[in-house]
């Protein structure tokens, strides 16, 4: 992949990652009805609240695995056909790098939101 690329792919990874933090909470706080009053549970309403927290973090796995398939098809498609050296048999090992390089950045993109609602919005609200 060229520089470029990964470059974007990079920035792209780390907004996501930053991103990602408040809308997996949301999602899970819609999903296990996070209102704080368990005693005024109504199905109706609050039932299609968990529901909508579902697809929300179905939509989030989906658009991982598009970004990863796009990033795989970017990315080189060249095998590396290894011999060992004691039996002679070859072996083919698949590229992986440009999908591990951007799922570190996309954790680093969680981590830095992370920090950043430990160590500078809380001690402040």
């Amino acid at each position: 992949m060229c520089w470029w690329k990964r470059l974007i792919f990079s920035v792209i990874s780390l907004v996501w990652g930053f991103v990602s933090l408040d809308y997996l909470y949301y999602a899970f706080s819609k999903l296990t009805n996070a209102k704080g009053r368990p005693e005024s549970y109504a199905p109706e309403s609050d039932g299609l609240m968990q529901l909508l927290g579902l697809l929300m973090f179905i939509i989030w796995f989906f658009i991982i695995a598009a970004y990863f398939w796009l990033l795989r098809k970017s990315s080189p498609q060249i095998d590396v056909v290894e011999e060992d050296y004691k039996t002679g048999k070859q072996t083919v090992k698949k590229k992986w790098f440009d999908i591990v390089l951007q799922a570190a950045f996309i954790l680093t993109g969680i981590i830095l939101r992370w920090a950043y609602i430990i160590y500078i919005y809380l001690p402040n609200a």
